[in-house]
Protein backbone atom coordinates (compact mmCIF):
# COMPACT_ATOMS: atom_id res chain seq x y z
CA UNK A 1 0.00 0.00 0.00
CA UNK A 2 1.49 3.32 -1.02
CA UNK A 3 1.16 6.49 0.99
CA UNK A 4 -0.16 9.77 -0.37
CA UNK A 5 1.38 13.07 0.67
CA UNK A 6 -0.88 15.46 2.61
CA UNK A 7 -3.05 17.80 0.53
CA UNK A 8 -2.50 15.77 -2.65
CA UNK A 9 -5.41 15.20 -4.99
CA UNK A 10 -6.61 11.74 -4.02
CA UNK A 11 -7.33 9.07 -6.61
CA UNK A 12 -10.48 7.31 -5.45
CA UNK A 13 -12.53 4.32 -6.55
CA UNK A 14 -16.11 4.46 -5.25
CA UNK A 15 -17.94 1.16 -4.78
CA UNK A 16 -21.57 1.45 -3.69
CA UNK A 17 -24.63 -0.65 -4.63
CA UNK A 18 -26.98 2.35 -4.98
CA UNK A 19 -26.58 4.29 -8.23
CA UNK A 20 -27.73 7.68 -6.95
CA UNK A 21 -25.55 7.55 -3.84
CA UNK A 22 -22.57 6.27 -5.81
CA UNK A 23 -22.84 9.03 -8.39
CA UNK A 24 -23.47 11.58 -5.66
CA UNK A 25 -20.29 10.57 -3.83
CA UNK A 26 -18.30 10.74 -7.05
CA UNK A 27 -19.62 14.22 -7.87
CA UNK A 28 -18.94 15.45 -4.33
CA UNK A 29 -15.39 14.12 -4.24
CA UNK A 30 -14.61 15.58 -7.66
CA UNK A 31 -15.98 18.94 -6.54
CA UNK A 32 -13.56 18.74 -3.59
CA UNK A 33 -10.65 18.37 -6.00
CA UNK A 34 -10.17 14.61 -5.98
CA UNK A 35 -9.98 12.33 -9.04
CA UNK A 36 -12.46 9.49 -9.45
CA UNK A 37 -10.48 6.56 -10.80
CA UNK A 38 -13.52 4.28 -11.07
CA UNK A 39 -17.14 3.81 -9.98
CA UNK A 40 -18.73 0.39 -9.49
CA UNK A 41 -21.83 -1.20 -7.98
CA UNK A 42 -19.86 -4.21 -6.67
CA UNK A 43 -16.28 -5.24 -5.92
CA UNK A 44 -16.11 -7.83 -8.71
CA UNK A 45 -14.63 -5.48 -11.37
CA UNK A 46 -11.75 -4.71 -8.97
CA UNK A 47 -10.99 -8.40 -8.53
CA UNK A 48 -10.81 -8.96 -12.27
CA UNK A 49 -8.71 -5.92 -13.14
CA UNK A 50 -5.13 -6.59 -14.20
CA UNK A 51 -3.98 -3.08 -13.34
CA UNK A 52 -2.29 -2.29 -10.04
CA UNK A 53 -4.30 0.07 -7.89
CA UNK A 54 -1.32 1.08 -5.79
CA UNK A 55 -1.81 4.67 -4.66
CA UNK A 56 -5.59 4.42 -5.11
CA UNK A 57 -8.07 4.75 -2.25
CA UNK A 58 -10.95 2.29 -2.60
CA UNK A 59 -14.04 3.59 -0.81
CA UNK A 60 -16.50 0.70 -0.56
CA UNK A 61 -19.86 0.31 1.17
CA UNK A 62 -19.63 -2.19 4.02
CA UNK A 63 -22.49 -4.32 2.67
CA UNK A 64 -20.33 -5.32 -0.30
CA UNK A 65 -17.67 -6.86 1.96
CA UNK A 66 -19.83 -9.10 4.11
CA UNK A 67 -18.70 -12.30 2.41
CA UNK A 68 -15.75 -14.03 3.99
CA UNK A 69 -12.48 -13.15 2.28
CA UNK A 70 -13.84 -10.15 0.36
CA UNK A 71 -11.93 -7.55 2.39
CA UNK A 72 -8.63 -9.39 2.17
CA UNK A 73 -9.08 -9.84 -1.59
CA UNK A 74 -9.61 -6.12 -1.97
CA UNK A 75 -6.47 -5.34 0.00
CA UNK A 76 -4.15 -8.00 -1.42
CA UNK A 77 -5.29 -8.34 -5.04
CA UNK A 78 -5.56 -4.64 -5.78
CA UNK A 79 -2.70 -3.29 -3.61
CA UNK A 80 -5.00 -0.33 -2.93
CA UNK A 81 -5.72 1.44 0.32
CA UNK A 82 -9.14 0.18 1.41
CA UNK A 83 -11.71 2.07 3.48
CA UNK A 84 -15.26 0.93 4.21
CA UNK A 85 -18.20 3.28 4.71
CA UNK A 86 -21.48 2.84 6.59
CA UNK A 87 -24.23 5.06 8.01
CA UNK A 88 -24.86 5.31 11.75
CA UNK A 89 -28.01 7.45 11.49
CA UNK A 90 -31.16 6.20 13.21
CA UNK A 91 -32.71 5.03 9.93
CA UNK A 92 -29.81 2.87 8.70
CA UNK A 93 -28.08 2.14 12.02
CA UNK A 94 -25.33 0.34 10.12
CA UNK A 95 -22.56 -1.63 11.71
CA UNK A 96 -19.46 -3.50 10.62
CA UNK A 97 -19.59 -7.28 10.82
CA UNK A 98 -16.39 -8.72 12.33
CA UNK A 99 -14.50 -5.43 12.23
CA UNK A 100 -11.42 -6.98 13.85
CA UNK A 101 -11.06 -9.54 11.07
CA UNK A 102 -11.29 -6.78 8.48
CA UNK A 103 -8.52 -4.89 10.29
CA UNK A 104 -6.36 -8.00 10.11
CA UNK A 105 -7.21 -8.30 6.42
CA UNK A 106 -5.83 -4.87 5.61
CA UNK A 107 -8.79 -2.48 5.80
CA UNK A 108 -7.42 0.80 7.18
CA UNK A 109 -10.56 2.93 7.40
CA UNK A 110 -14.07 2.53 8.78
CA UNK A 111 -15.96 5.76 8.06
CA UNK A 112 -19.39 7.05 8.99
CA UNK A 113 -21.34 8.65 6.14
CA UNK A 114 -23.38 10.44 8.77
CA UNK A 115 -20.46 12.64 9.87
CA UNK A 116 -20.14 16.33 8.95
CA UNK A 117 -18.61 16.65 5.50
CA UNK A 118 -15.39 18.45 6.55
CA UNK A 119 -14.66 15.71 9.08
CA UNK A 120 -15.39 12.96 6.56
CA UNK A 121 -13.09 14.54 3.97
CA UNK A 122 -10.37 15.07 6.57
CA UNK A 123 -10.50 11.40 7.49
CA UNK A 124 -10.20 10.38 3.84
CA UNK A 125 -6.94 12.32 3.70
CA UNK A 126 -5.70 10.74 6.93
CA UNK A 127 -6.31 7.25 5.52
CA UNK A 128 -4.65 8.08 2.20
CA UNK A 129 -1.63 9.40 4.11
CA UNK A 130 -1.19 6.08 5.92
CA UNK A 131 -3.24 6.57 9.10
CA UNK A 132 -5.66 3.99 10.46
CA UNK A 133 -9.06 5.60 11.13
CA UNK A 134 -12.25 4.39 12.77
CA UNK A 135 -15.11 6.85 13.18
CA UNK A 136 -16.31 7.17 16.76
CA UNK A 137 -19.66 5.57 15.89
CA UNK A 138 -17.98 2.24 15.21
CA UNK A 139 -15.18 2.06 17.81
CA UNK A 140 -17.32 -0.02 20.16
CA UNK A 141 -17.59 -2.73 17.50
CA UNK A 142 -13.90 -3.63 17.80
CA UNK A 143 -13.51 -6.95 19.60
CA UNK A 144 -10.74 -8.18 21.86
CA UNK A 145 -9.44 -10.41 19.06
CA UNK A 146 -6.67 -8.00 18.03
CA UNK A 147 -5.23 -7.31 21.47
CA UNK A 148 -1.88 -8.99 22.08
CA UNK A 149 -2.43 -12.34 23.81
CA UNK A 150 0.08 -11.93 26.64
CA UNK A 151 -1.98 -9.20 28.33
CA UNK A 152 0.93 -6.78 28.40
CA UNK A 153 0.38 -3.78 30.68
CA UNK A 154 1.53 -0.75 28.70
CA UNK A 155 2.47 1.20 31.83
CA UNK A 156 4.97 -1.50 32.79
CA UNK A 157 6.93 -1.48 29.51
CA UNK A 158 6.62 2.07 28.16
CA UNK A 159 8.48 5.12 29.42
CA UNK A 160 6.74 8.34 30.42
CA UNK A 161 7.02 9.96 26.98
CA UNK A 162 5.71 6.86 25.21
CA UNK A 163 2.78 6.61 27.62
CA UNK A 164 2.00 10.26 26.93
CA UNK A 165 1.96 9.59 23.20
CA UNK A 166 -0.21 6.52 23.74
CA UNK A 167 -2.69 8.65 25.67
CA UNK A 168 -2.83 11.22 22.86
CA UNK A 169 -3.30 8.53 20.22
CA UNK A 170 -6.17 7.13 22.32
CA UNK A 171 -7.78 10.58 22.12
CA UNK A 172 -7.65 10.43 18.32
CA UNK A 173 -4.78 12.89 17.79
CA UNK A 174 -2.81 12.56 14.55
CA UNK A 175 1.00 12.42 14.51
CA UNK A 176 1.12 16.08 13.54
CA UNK A 177 -1.20 17.06 16.40
CA UNK A 178 0.81 14.99 18.87
CA UNK A 179 4.03 16.64 17.71
CA UNK A 180 2.49 20.09 18.12
CA UNK A 181 1.27 19.33 21.65
CA UNK A 182 4.56 17.80 22.78
CA UNK A 183 6.76 20.27 20.85
CA UNK A 184 8.51 17.53 18.90
CA UNK A 185 8.70 16.77 15.18
CA UNK A 186 6.25 14.51 13.38
CA UNK A 187 9.20 12.26 12.51
CA UNK A 188 10.00 11.89 16.22
CA UNK A 189 6.39 10.98 16.94
CA UNK A 190 6.54 8.25 14.30
CA UNK A 191 9.75 6.95 15.85
CA UNK A 192 8.12 6.77 19.29
CA UNK A 193 5.09 4.95 17.88
CA UNK A 194 7.44 2.44 16.25
CA UNK A 195 9.04 1.83 19.65
CA UNK A 196 5.61 1.45 21.24
CA UNK A 197 4.71 -1.24 18.68
CA UNK A 198 7.94 -3.09 19.43
CA UNK A 199 7.57 -2.93 23.21
CA UNK A 200 3.94 -4.05 23.14
CA UNK A 201 4.76 -6.79 20.62
CA UNK A 202 2.21 -5.50 18.11
CA UNK A 203 2.61 -6.18 14.41
CA UNK A 204 1.27 -2.97 12.92
CA UNK A 205 -0.49 0.32 13.50
CA UNK A 206 -3.89 -1.30 13.10
CA UNK A 207 -3.26 -3.57 16.08
CA UNK A 208 -1.97 -0.59 18.02
CA UNK A 209 -5.23 1.24 17.36
CA UNK A 210 -7.26 -1.70 18.62
CA UNK A 211 -5.01 -2.20 21.66
CA UNK A 212 -5.19 1.47 22.58
CA UNK A 213 -8.95 1.67 22.11
CA UNK A 214 -9.76 -1.38 24.20
CA UNK A 215 -7.32 -0.39 26.96
CA UNK A 216 -8.77 3.13 27.15
CA UNK A 217 -12.45 2.97 28.12
CA UNK A 218 -14.35 5.93 26.76
CA UNK A 219 -12.12 6.47 23.70
CA UNK A 220 -14.33 7.90 20.96
CA UNK A 221 -12.26 7.72 17.84
CA UNK A 222 -9.06 6.18 16.53
CA UNK A 223 -6.59 7.87 14.21
CA UNK A 224 -3.17 6.21 14.28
Amino acid sequence: MSVTKPNDCLKIVVVHPTEVIRQGLCALLEKCGHKIYGSYSSCEPLFSTKKSLSGILVLAHHSLCLRSGCAVRLSEQTDATVALVASSDCYHNDGFKDISAKIENGVTGFLDLNEPLPIFLSKLNEIACGSFVISKSFVSQITERNICDDGTNAAEVLNEREMGILELVAQGDTNKEIGRKLHISEHTVKSHISQILTKLDLKNRQQAAVYITKSKPGAHEVVV
